[in-house]
């Protein structure tokens, strides 16, 4: 029975480790696609349960790892509850990043980072580093030095905070915290290492401010220039007379000695900063996490901007690898930190024999160096640089040297030369000194081989006579190009020939290969490029000449049509007389008419090309341009066909004036003889004298213009002649009429008087006073009769009778005609009205309610007007019925009708 439960058992285990396992691994996804958000803090180093030592934490390294961009760190350290995390959020202007105390018990546990959004000098992030306050209660100062060593070696810029002011002992703090970071960066940068980070063999630490807040008291006098400064360096260099003590035992300072003190010497700048007090309340001191940005004193928000200014200034991230920090680097830097403080063991110190030992084989090394130095400085001393080969070559024969000359100065010495570190030196010196210098001299060199080449094309190109065939000057001056290029990229090739037996692929360790230096683009595909842009520049220069040719041949051919356009205005055609067109001066003007027209055209035509081929003819190759046929299209459009386009549109607009002024002769004519026909008259009569007036004014119009008839002004003027000649013969029979009714005065009368006879022998509703039509024939029946008694109304035709009636209807009766007019619309307007009204009145009807073969009325309907008392007889239901059947049978359908109706059951009679 107990087997089972060990196989049980072991099962659970089993899937517990696998749970694990899946969980850390998670949990390590999850920290790799994490984002680092701003402003809020992450811890990465945390104190041990007993605060004696250090240990990372993996959530907060794996985020900050993840980090790729760079940074520039800014570490806070100094006493606890000094204000160290209130002033990293004044420095990003948001008191609720970091956590700030309100108990006397330290707040801020380990070390924890944040990112900002502000912007160091070189560009990089700045992040910001918080750690735990010195001094605290129960805690040893080794973990203090803990602290101050990982802020201080990690960081960019080390702000070391204080309170109220600075003392002699607050100093000597410091020097003791800076003399174990010392200690501890030269014990790690002792030990051969490969995974120590640059920050431990860098010499110095960063730049370091000394910030002193709730500073209220006034500086003194001699402080005033320099500021809080000066007041810090009187106690440093309280400290360094302390220090430098003579061995007679006075207290005199040794010659020659740096008057520098150790806060001085460890790191590249110290500056003191004094902030305002944030609040001036005690609640508000108490828990300043409380306020917000705007609530703080305007001397804190201005002396922490300063202090952002300064920090910012000259702030650059740390070189890890000869890159700039990134979050891996920070991460990795702490965890190799963190790992030497928890060992607590470091290699020792080299000893002094071995340091002395060093230091020969450094002599040795630097003096080898420096004969190579001498013996490349002649490789390459001519005007020319000399061939990559040769180069090599001489260069080899240098190495060679300066490695003997090296042994022979180590050969009395028990030191085994290091031949390596030599070759490293001299490689480093052709890479550094060497070899730009030499490669300065062949991009020279290169350059000026290219500037001859471009030189001589362009010699080349200016040869060439403009304007040529473009694709003759394309053609050869390519093939010219190409020569140039190869000759010039087979001397760059000689040149660049490294030698025999060499190889660029060399094994690790061994001498590098001098070749030619690196060019983008390459030099031959640069000069390539370079000549076909000369080319192009020439081949646009050269279709600017044949551009120009084409614009000579275009101006020549315009010259050609203009010129024969003056010829033919010139021959007198048909004198005109601007008086007459409404000018000033009598000036003669020719016209010509369609035919002629069509004749300059031609011949315009004609002179255009002849000219402008002539002006082409010692260029024959120029009608093979593109530019040709569209410099035809432009003499045909704008120059040809525009000018005489225009000479039409001048002709056509002295043709339309000429006639115009004939038009109004004629016209004049025929008015001024108009008043010749005999009136009154048969209308016959009238249409033939008028017929042979207007024979008359159109041989007046028609006389003085027999060569321009086909033109379009031409038939413009006699359209307007007939429509004239059609009003003056209607004016001339309205006229006529007028004279017929006046001299038919008496009969007119007569008519006007049967009128009013038969109105007051009509009713009020007759058809004579209430029918327009009626009132019109019975009027002209009237007016016939009297025109029948009349002795001139007996000469009239029924034509020219209708007539008269017509006027005499229209002008003396037309205020009766009104009335009548009037009348009939009123009384057909009234009829209307009443049937409507009489449709409206069925409509308005009350509806009778069908369902299913009954029917009824509405419920106030089927109400009894008053009750009945026994014996007397009310209106039985079936007298409802039968009246609502006889309404509905008078006003509306059926109930067999209102079933068929498919959108209901309900009709509402009469509608």
């Amino acid at each position: 029975s107990g087997q089972p439960n060990l196989g049980q058992s072991r099962a659970h285990g089993s899937t517990a480790t696998l749970a694990m396992a899946f969980a850390r691994l998670a949990m390590t996804w999850a920290a790799a696609q994490a984002v680092v958000p701003f402003n809020r803090p992450f811890q990465v180093v945390r104190p041990t349960p007993d605060h004696t030592s250090m240990v990372p934490v993996t959530e907060g390294l794996g985020l900050l790892s993840q980090h790729e961009g760079q940074i520039a760190l800014v570490s806070v350290v100094g006493p606890y509850h000094s204000g160290k995390s209130f002033l990293l959020n004044s420095l990003i202007q948001d008191t609720q990043a970091f956590t700030v105390g309100k108990k006397t018990s330290p707040e801020t546990m380990g070390i924890w980072m944040c990112r900002t959004n502000l912007t160091a000098a070189d560009g990089s992030e700045v992040w910001l580093m918080d750690s735990e306050g010195f001094f605290g209660p129960g805690i040893d100062e080794g973990y203090d030095a803990k602290v101050f060593t990982v802020a201080t070696l990690v960081g960019a810029h080390v702000v070391y905070n204080t309170v109220k002011v600075i003392d002699q002992q607050a100093v000597g703090l410091l020097e003791m915290l800076i003399q174990r970071a010392q200690l501890f960066r030269t014990r790690n940068a002792a030990t051969e290492n490969a995974q120590a980070p640059d920050f431990l063999s860098t010499e110095g630490f960063p730049p370091m401010t000394w910030v002193v807040e709730d500073f209220v008291q006034e500086l003194p006098e001699r402080f005033r220039a320099e500021g809080a400064t000066g007041w810090l360096r009187t106690y440093l260099e309280g400290s360094v007379a302390k220090g430098q003590i003579s061995e007679s035992g006075d207290h005199e300072l040794q010659e020659g000695v740096s008057k520098k003190s150790n806060v001085q010497k460890a790191f590249q700048d110290v500056r003191v900063h004094t902030l305002f007090l944030p609040a001036t309340g005690r609640d508000q001191l108490r828990d300043l996490s409380r306020l917000g940005w705007n609530e703080l004193t305007d001397e804190f928000r201005t002396e922490i901007g300063d202090l952002r200014r300064h920090l910012l200034s000259d702030l650059q991230a740390r070189q890890s690898g000869g890159k700039a920090t990134n979050g891996q680097a920070l991460a990795r830097a702490l965890q190799f930190i963190v790992r030497g403080l928890q060992q607590g063991m470091f290699h020792e110190l080299p000893s002094l024999w071995r340091t002395w030992a060093s230091q020969v084989a450094s002599i040795s090394l630097s003096d080898a160096e420096a004969w190579f130095a001498s013996l490349t400085g002649r490789i390459d001393m001519k005007e020319q640089p000399v061939p990559v080969a040769q180069f090599n070559d001489r260069l080899d024969e240098a190495r060679e040297a300066a490695t003997k000359f090296y042994r022979s100065l180590l050969r009395d010495f028990e030191v085994r030369p290091d031949v390596g570190e030599l070759r490293r030196r001299m490689e480093v010196h052709l890479s550094e000194r060497l070899l730009p210098r030499y490669h300065e001299r062949i991009r020279r060199m290169v350059a000026e081989l290219t500037a001859d080449a471009k030189d001589i094309f362009a010699t080349a190109l200016e040869k060439q006579d403009l304007p040529m065939h473009p694709g003759k000057l394309q053609e050869g001056m390519t093939e010219f190009a190409e020569a140039a290029k190869k000759k010039f990229a087979s001397n760059l090739t000689n040149f660049a020939f490294i030698g025999s037996g060499r190889t660029l692929s060399a094994m690790a360790g061994a001498s590098s290969v001098v070749q030619m230096p690196a060019f983008n683009p390459d030099p031959a595909l640069q000069l390539g490029t370079d000549l076909r842009t000369m080319l192009a520049a020439r081949t646009l220069e050269n279709e600017r000449a044949v551009q120009h040719l084409l614009k000579q041949a275009v101006a020549a051919a315009d010259e050609a049509v203009a010129r024969e356009l003056r010829t033919v205005s010139g021959d007198t055609a048909i004198a005109t007389n601007h008086a007459n067109l409404g000018g000033a001066a009598s000036v003669s003007v020719p016209l010509l008419s369609r035919g002629k027209i069509a004749s300059l055209r031609s011949l315009a035509e004609t002179r255009c090309w002849r000219a402008f081929e002539d002006r082409l003819a010692p260029h024959a190759w120029v009608k093979t341009v593109s530019h040709y046929k569209a410099s035809r299209a432009l003499v045909q459009a704008e120059y040809l066909e525009a000018r005489i386009a225009a000479f039409e549109a001048q002709n056509s607009h002295r043709l339309k004036a000429y006639f115009s002024s004939a038009l109004d002769r004629a016209l004049a004519a025929y008015m001024s003889n108009r008043s010749a026909i005999a009136m009154p008259a048969a209308e016959a009569d009238v249409e033939a004298d008028h017929a042979q007036l207007a024979s008359w004014a159109q041989e007046v119009l028609i006389g003085s213009v027999k060569d321009l008839t086909d033109t379009q002004s031409f038939v413009e003027a006699r359209q307007r002649f007939a429509v004239a000649m059609r009003d003056g013969l209607q004016q001339a029979k309205e006229k006529n009429v007028e004279v017929w009714k006046a001299y038919s005065d008496e009969a007119t009368r007569c008519a006007v008087a049967a009128n009013r006879a038969r109105e007051q022998q009509c009713g009020l509703f007759c058809l004579y006073n209430s029918v327009p039509w009626a009132h019109q024939a019975t009027s002209r029946r009237h007016l016939s009769d009297c025109l029948a008694k009349n002795t001139f109304g007996s000469r009239m035709s029924p034509t020219l009778r209708d007539h008269v009636f017509d006027a005499w209807y229209k002008k003396d009766v037309g205020y009766d005609v009104q009335r009548v007019r009037f009348r009939f619309y009123s009384i057909v307007t009234t009829s209307l009205a009443l049937a409507v009204g009489i449709w409206w009145r069925c409509r308005r009807q009350d509806p009778v309610i069908w369902d299913q073969g009954t029917y009824y009325q509405p419920q106030h309907y089927s109400q009894m007007p008053r009750s009945y008392s026994s014996g007397q007889v009310g209106p039985s239901y079936s007298g409802l019925q039968a009246r609502a059947a006889a309404a509905a049978a008078a006003c509306g359908p059926t109930p067999q009708q209102v079933q068929q109706n498919r959108f209901g059951t309900v009709w509402r009679g009469g509608a």
